[in-house]
């Protein structure tokens, strides 16, 4: 026979059970939609000029690399992560590297800016560029590409984009160029001063690499 004291007392344990229970799917639900596919927040368009700046650093980067740059930087807290990591483990090198970051919990795209530390080094020290880039590629994806595709025009127009040894560079349409690795086992990471390659001198808010000597050619 349970006793009325006993019976309060499985009254209030069940209540607290089942506050719990309520508690922990919440937060279950929270950190799950905050985890690899939480897309970033929604923010005021950025105008065409903006978006400019935005990608100047990185639209005559090989298309494969474009790619995983912005994927990635939906992702700013993972590359921060990853680009520490990467700096505790720089005896990592080849398929051992590749087997321990596959190891790890970070988007597709994170791991595969591993391959390239320098590229992942300036993500993770521009951190509110990285942010911003993330945001604009996911609210205006095809404006973030278009912007992509004009820079590369106007440098192309310039005389300052064109095949090499490195890369070769392809008008497929009148508003596409594609750049692709001439080796495609090797993708080479170009650097350029943006001033000189398109002719104007885009200022990109929060991106700290360091500036590349004025020169008119690409270099790798």
């Amino acid at each position: 026979m349970i006793t009325k004291e006993i019976r309060n007392l499985l009254t209030v344990l069940l209540s607290f059970f089942a506050l719990l229970i309520g508690s922990s799917t919440i937060l279950s639900g929270f950190q799950g939609g905050a985890a690899d596919t939480a897309p970033p927040t929604e923010s005021a368009p950025i105008s065409e000029n903006e978006l400019k700046d935005l990608v100047a650093p990185i639209a005559l980067y090989p298309d494969n690399l474009v790619a995983l740059v912005l994927a990635a930087s939906t992702f700013p807290d993972q590359v921060a992560i990853a680009d520490y990591w990467l700096q505790q483990n720089k005896n990592l090198t080849g398929n051992a590297l590749v087997q321990a970051v596959d190891k790890q919990s970070w988007n597709a795209s994170v791991k595969g800016l591993t391959q390239f530390p320098t590229v992942l080094h300036n993500m993770a020290t521009s951190l509110s560029w990285t942010s911003r880039l993330g945001d604009a590629y996911h609210n205006q994806k095809s404006e973030v590409m278009a912007a992509v595709q004009t820079l590369r025009a106007q440098a192309k127009a310039a005389g300052n984009l064109k095949s090499t040894p490195q890369m070769t560079v392809e008008q497929q349409s009148p508003q596409t160029i594609v750049i692709q690795p001439a080796d495609p086992q090797v993708v080479y990471v170009p650097q350029y001063n943006r001033a000189v390659i398109y002719g104007y001198p885009y200022v990109t808010p929060g991106y700290s690499a360091a500036d590349v000597a004025a020169a008119s050619a690409i270099s790798f």
